[in-house]
């Protein structure tokens, strides 16, 4: 099993009335009309990017620390998203 954790910024969009969490390391965007809801999908991402890497053998960026994303992002909120994967890369 390995186990990815990547930093990301989450925050309400009084636009669009949704939740945006986003995964600057990887460019990944998505959104959610609660915070859990927003939370998920965003790990629900991050296992089919990770997968995807694996299977066409894509260079996966390092993550950026937790502290660098709070110095960068001081107004929003921070978290971490978490995947795993199994031995044939695939989500668990």
């Amino acid at each position: 099993m390995k186990k990815y954790t990547y930093p990301a910024v989450l925050y309400f969009d009084e636009e669009e009335k949704c939740y945006i969490i986003a995964m600057f390391d990887l460019g990944l965007v998505t959104s959610g009309e609660t915070v859990e809801e927003a939370h998920t999908n965003a790990r629900t991402m991050l296992d089919s990017y990770l997968e995807c890497a694996f299977a066409f053998d894509c260079e996966i960026p390092e993550p950026s620390t937790f502290e660098v994303v709070v110095e960068t992002h001081p107004k929003e909120l921070c978290v971490l998203v978490e995947s795993t994967l199994n031995d044939k890369n695939k989500a668990v």
